[in-house]
C-alpha cells in the first residue's frame, strides 16, 4: 500500500514505530517504514550517542520525538 504520506516521507510502507530503542527505530526504517526515536528520557550526551549510532545504521531517514 503506497500512500501520499509514503511519498512525502520517502518510505515504502505506511508503517511507523515509536520506540526508545534505537535498534527498533533502525530496523523499521531499514525495512521501508519510518522509525521514530522517543528521546525525551535521554540526556543531551546520551541523545548524541543514540543519534550518531542511528546515522551510521539507518539507510534513509528516521524521526526524533522530543515532545
Amino acid at each position: 500500500m503506497h500512500t501520499t504520506l509514503c511519498e512525502e516521507l520517502g518510505i515504502e510502507f505506511p508503517i511507523f514505530a515509536f520506540s526508545h530503542c534505537r535498534d527498533v527505530v533502525a530496523a523499521v526504517s531499514n525495512a521501508g517504514g519510518f522509525g521514530m526515536l522517543g528521546a525525551v528520557g535521554f540526556s543531551a550526551d546520551q541523545l548524541r550517542v543514540e543519534l550518531d549510532w542511528l546515522d551510521e545504521h539507518v539507510v534513509g531517514g528516521y524521526g526524533v520525538d522530543i515532545v
